[in-house]
């Protein structure tokens, strides 16, 4: 491996041996800084691009997926802090 960051469907890459599954991601959560990456062993990452095609319509819908969750995510903490300044307004 070198120094390049490494990225499928502009999402980084990241050798985890430690990963059950094929090809993992991180479920979002309400950390505004958190961004998607996909996390592989080191065997995947060699097979992957060998035969990226095969791959590409499921990585793209990984991706979508975890953009999908994460807005509902940060919607669903926008909404909360929302609630919570009303709540203080409305007790004094």
């Amino acid at each position: 491996m070198n120094d390049k960051q490494i990225e499928w469907c502009c999402v980084p890459v990241v050798v985890d041996d430690s990963v059950a599954e094929l090809i993992h991601m991180t479920a979002p959560n309400r950390d505004a800084k958190q961004k998607p990456e996909f996390r592989v062993t080191k065997a995947t990452m060699g097979l992957v691009p060998q035969d990226f095609a095969r791959y590409q319509p499921s990585l793209e819908r990984m991706a979508a997926y975890w953009y999908e969750e994460k807005e509902r995510q940060m919607n669903s903490s926008r909404a909360a802090a929302n609630g919570a300044g009303r709540l203080a307004a409305d007790t004094l």
